[in-house]
């Protein structure tokens, strides 16, 4: 089965809201989703392990996600982080 932006709403429960996050915690989102531990994240956006992991906390939150592999799923259903492998030629 093969979804569409016009199916995430359904696929996540509710009307997704993508204005509620900030730009770090979609950057940290994005990093982890990448496989980057929260020290890498914090060396790539220069932030303390702390901050990467209140932003990935409170981006959790706004997207009530159980967890933070909840959290990144929701986000990548909602266009905000996409998928990369890291395993394909760019």
């Amino acid at each position: 089965m093969h979804m569409t932006m016009a199916d995430t709403p359904k696929a996540l429960g509710r009307e997704p809201s993508l204005s509620s996050l900030t730009d770090r915690e979609i950057r940290c989102l994005q990093l982890v989703a990448e496989g980057k531990r929260l020290e890498d994240a914090g060396n790539i956006l220069v932030l303390s392990r702390e901050d990467v992991t209140n932003a990935l906390a409170s981006a959790q939150i706004k997207l009530e996600a159980r967890n933070l592999f909840h959290a990144i799923s929701i986000a990548m259903l909602m266009g905000v982080v996409r998928h990369t492998d890291p395993f394909q030629p760019k």
